[in-house]
């Protein structure tokens, strides 16, 4: 009997249910299912008792397929399919259930401006939030089923007539690379076709209107079911400093923030290789009373300037992972007390001086002034990186230390265009879309698309 075959094929499991009503056979797995859906779409259907000559005169349902191999059975039903068969007739109705959250505001990505839903787990739906906005038959959406045991529906999307191909093949020699047992969320996959450079070179995000815009300019998106976030590529160093709410706001007003988040990257990474430098070396190159100012801060405390810098980088490391690990009611409290107590008590105790928590809180404050964990997360190598080198050289070794950052980050590639573009190369035309904004911006880069066609994107 077939329903024997299959209850042994998965394992007697529990949630295998099993009806026959008039001599048709139903079969479904009740956890993936909907029991209004099974009831409207089959089981009244068939308790009417109405003639029929092939089970799909009296089966309704938006999605009703013939079966005509046994082997299709098992992924139908793990897909939320109920089967229905007879002696003459075998065949599958959609009946997935809403295992998924309703549309909800972005969490990560706030805005003021802008549109307020984000992604969900549900591939249908996030790929349905991409489609009202670009209403075109040329929005290409390939997919694959990755991992051997889970699965998992995985949508390559670009619009046909602006993505260069060469991008959409790279991206897809990637993916048919992959071969493990489970990709259980797409941060899986944007750890396998990612490179290993501390910083990242994959855009993720929560936000439609930011992939539609992205898609628009000529790059490729990746969605995965069970998972609220989209992967963009190619991603450079500055889409990860400018968030989509500066695409609604005025270019006077917008780009004062972005030379401030400039400024903010600058300060997070050198400000203290800067200080210990100045201390420990080169003290002749800032004001005497200035210096006083430090060394009377300093006054008492026992570790060298450069140790109390290392400490106290890791103590706000780790309050910082300590926020992000505790429940959300409770998080930022207790780390700010943190913060507060223990600032005070290393301070009284000639611990650490008020000048380096100072110099340590203007650090970790600008750090947080970008949103994506990876960057922040990477920005913390360079910074360890430069204080290293100022500990050991001063000022030779902070500018040594940022020539051999602009050293790496130039050699690094995503999909195979320079991570800096477009500084290096020069394009007037992305400059213009990410480090400054025009008031009037209607051309695509000729680096990311087939063509400067004059549309508004």
């Amino acid at each position: 009997m077939l329903y024997d075959r299959i209850k042994k094929k998965f394992n007697n499991s529990s949630d295998l249910k099993y009806k026959k009503i008039n001599d048709v056979n139903v079969i479904y797995l009740e956890s993936l299912c909907s029991s209004s859906s099974i009831n409207d779409f089959i089981l009244m259907n068939l308790t009417i008792g109405k003639p029929y000559v092939f089970l799909k005169d009296i089966i309704s349902g938006p999605n009703v397929i013939y079966l005509t191999d046994e082997r299709q059975i098992t992924e139908y039903l793990l897909n939320g399919f109920a089967l229905v068969y007879d002696d003459n007739d075998m065949i599958v109705c959609e009946v997935k259930g809403e295992l998924y959250r309703s549309v909800s505001e972005p969490l990560a990505e706030t805005s003021v401006n802008g549109p307020k839903d984000a992604f969900n787990e549900n591939i249908i739906v996030n790929l349905g939030l991409i489609k009202r906005r670009i209403k075109t038959p040329n929005l290409v959406n390939i997919d694959y089923d990755l991992g051997r045991k889970t699965k998992t529906k995985v949508s390559l999307l670009y619009i046909k007539d602006i993505a260069k191909n060469k991008y959409v093949k790279a991206i897809e020699n990637k993916i048919k690379k992959i071969d493990i047992d489970g990709i259980v969320d797409i941060e899986i996959l944007y750890n396998l076709i990612g490179n290993k450079s501390p910083l990242p070179t994959i855009l993720k995000t929560e936000r439609p209107d930011k992939v539609c815009t992205s898609l628009l300019e000529g790059k490729i998106v990746l969605i995965a079911d069970n998972s609220a976030y989209a992967l963009i590529l190619p991603a450079f160093f500055v889409d990860f400093i400018n968030p989509q709410g500066d695409n609604y706001v005025k270019a006077i007003n917008v780009n004062f923030l972005k030379a401030l988040r400039f400024l903010c990257l600058i300060i997070t990474v050198t400000l203290p290789a800067l200080y210990i430098s100045i201390i420990n070396y080169n003290s002749e190159s800032i004001p005497l009373n200035l210096l006083l100012s430090f060394q009377a801060a300093r006054s008492g405390v026992p570790f060298p300037s450069a140790f109390e810098a290392f400490f106290m980088i890791i103590l706000c490391a780790i309050l910082r992972e300590s926020d992000m690990r505790f429940p959300s009611n409770f998080g930022s409290s207790i780390s700010i007390l943190g913060a507060l107590i223990l600032g005070e008590a290393a301070v009284a105790a000639n611990i650490a001086s008020p000048i380096m928590i100072i110099i340590i809180g203007i650090t970790f404050i600008t750090g947080l002034i970008f949103n994506n964990g990876d960057v922040i997360d990477g920005l913390r190598y360079y910074r360890f990186l430069l204080l290293f080198m100022a500990t050991i050289l001063g000022l030779y070794g902070l500018v040594l230390g940022i020539f051999l950052v602009l050293l790496h980050l130039a050699g690094m590639k995503t999909i195979d265009e320079p991570y800096l573009y477009p500084i290096t190369p020069f394009d007037k035309i992305y400059l213009f879309k990410t480090i400054l904004k025009k008031n009037k911006d209607n051309k695509r880069s000729s680096v990311l698309s087939n063509n400067k066609n004059k549309v508004k994107i």
